[in-house]
């Protein structure tokens, strides 16, 4: 009978929840890059403890680690098994004292299958999981419109946007004429036959197609970003031999969250931006938005992105309104009527407190104005990512901090928000910080409060002078390498985790 388990894992503030289905139990935890969840922590042993499944039940097995693995109220020893029930809980580092705990895993919830159906599946409020049966239905209509069976609320979906249909055995996705595309496995297509696997984008929207069923989650949240093990690599203008100017980042920014990169001059921050947003891809390693690896899917992501560069873009002698009408009609579905694009100027107007501002020409803005236009522009797109290169530079201190509270409001309303920054001064405001040393290396990533005892300093501006020292660099990137931070990704990624042992072994 299949199963899945459902795990609630737990490192300090971070909390990660994952599914485990049974048909590819065993799962092991340890150090062991062979690992399928690797845990990067000195008292954990290569193979720490695996989960199974066997005559319809899950179970732990302490796999021989040292100091032995703490199950709910007392060690396992070597070799013990101890079933699984909902509530049960798994830590790591205790010392006989489960308020010690350093990792915990707690089962949530245990699913199996009834009768005909599949698997029971949890009803996450943020993020509802929904199947359609195309083979069933026949025929799904995906689009704007209220008459579509999938209505998303978009402007750069079109009313009737694509279509899925089941004929002569197989299933096949029909774009309808819209505006910025139908996408398979990231190629913009008109009409194409589905196989098994296949990822489906539309603006704003994933769907997994899998046996005749259409996957996709009704979320109205920004996405996540995951970066495994990414290198930038060019050729040195002097010594005409490769240069990393990233070099191996790795680490997870989550839906909804405001993440800063940081560093000095020359340290790779707008780099690496690229290479998030696909103007300039990495050389090496993977780039994921919602766990889906954007290499070979760029295209399909363009429509969940904003980018807003250093220089701002606009026409000095239209009016913000005028400014922003134009832009919609570029960007949002060519269906959209004169309402709606009304609508969604007001809206991206009134989102970047530009309110009052709507007849202003564009060359009579301060220099914060200004950026915000360019941050309204981006938000007709109704972005899911949003990444900002330097939006804070030349503005003055009362209108660095009100656009970084700017982006902290838009991190909070369904978009997930990265920018880079010189400006130390109002840090606090954002979720996490990531920062960069010399040769692009990423040294830090977690919140502010934490960032000044990491690096042992009483002022921000000394991390600046310790990371252009090449021995301090690499002492900060192996002290990263031991952080809850660094250990998600090695979850999720256990290619970052071989790659960080082959450093710390050099």
């Amino acid at each position: 009978m299949a199963s899945e388990i459902v795990l609630i894992i737990t490192e300090q503030r971070n909390r990660q929840r994952i599914t485990l289905p049974s048909g590819k139990a065993p799962y092991r935890f340890g150090r062991s890059p062979q690992c399928e969840f690797v845990l990067r922590r000195n008292n954990v042993g290569d193979r720490q403890f695996s989960l199974g499944y066997e005559g319809n039940f899950w179970f732990v097995r302490d796999d021989g680690s040292a100091d032995g693995t703490w199950y709910n109220n007392r060690y396992i020893h070597a070799g013990e098994s101890c079933r699984l029930q909902v509530g049960d809980s798994i830590g790591l580092n205790t010392n006989n004292d489960a308020a010690t705990q350093e990792i915990t895993f707690r089962v949530e919830e245990i699913r199996t299958a009834q009768g005909a159906g599949g698997l029971q599946r949890e009803n996450d409020a943020p993020a509802l999981l929904r199947e359609l049966d195309v083979k069933k239905k026949k025929k799904i209509l995906i689009g704007r419109g209220e008459d579509c069976d999938v209505t998303l609320t978009s402007d750069r979906v079109s009313r009737h946007h694509c279509e899925i249909t089941y004929t002569d055995g197989h299933c096949e996705v029909r774009d309808l004429g819209s505006t910025n595309g139908t996408f398979v496995n990231g190629q913009r297509v008109h009409s194409a036959v589905l196989s098994n696997g296949a990822v489906i984008n539309v603006p704003t929207q994933v769907f997994a197609f899998s046996n005749g069923v259409l996957h996709f989650h009704e979320n109205k949240v920004g996405i996540s970003v995951e970066l495994a093990d990414v290198f930038k690599t060019v050729k040195d203008r002097n010594t005409g031999k490769p240069l990393n100017i990233v070099d191996g980042s790795s680490l997870i920014i989550d839906p909804n969250s405001f993440v800063v990169f940081v560093g000095g001059s020359g340290t790779g921050k707008s780099s690496l931006l690229t290479c998030i947003t696909g103007s300039a891809p990495c050389t090496a390693g993977s780039v994921c938005f919602d766990r889906i690896d954007t290499k070979g899917n760029r295209n399909a992501f363009d429509a969940v992105l904003g980018y807003v560069p250093q220089r701002d873009i606009m026409h000095d002698n239209l009016t913000v309104a005028q400014s922003l009408s134009f832009t919609a009609k570029l960007r949002i579905a060519h269906d959209a009527t004169r309402g709606e694009i009304q609508s969604a100027v007001a809206h991206a107007i009134e989102a970047v407190d530009l309110t009052g501002h709507e007849k202003t020409m564009i060359s009579n803005l301060s220099g914060g104005q200004k950026k915000r236009v360019s941050i309204a522009m981006e938000l007709l797109a109704s972005p899911r990512l949003l990444v900002l290169d330097e939006p804070t530079s030349g503005l003055s201190p009362d209108l660095d901090r009100s656009m970084m509270e700017l982006c902290r409001r838009l991190s909070h309303n369904n978009c997930t928000v990265i920018m880079v920054t010189h400006n130390m001064d109002n840090i606090n405001l954002c979720d996490k910080i990531a920062f960069l040393g010399r040769g692009g290396v990423l040294c830090y990533y977690g919140t502010p409060e934490k960032l000044n005892p990491y690096f042992d300093v009483e002022l921000t501006s000394d991390i600046f002078e310790k990371l252009g020292k090449p021995d301090e660099v690499e002492y900060y990137r192996q002290k990263y390498y031991t952080t809850p931070e660094f250990n998600r990704v090695c979850m999720a990624y256990p290619e970052a985790a071989e790659e960080a042992d082959k450093r710390c072994s050099k």
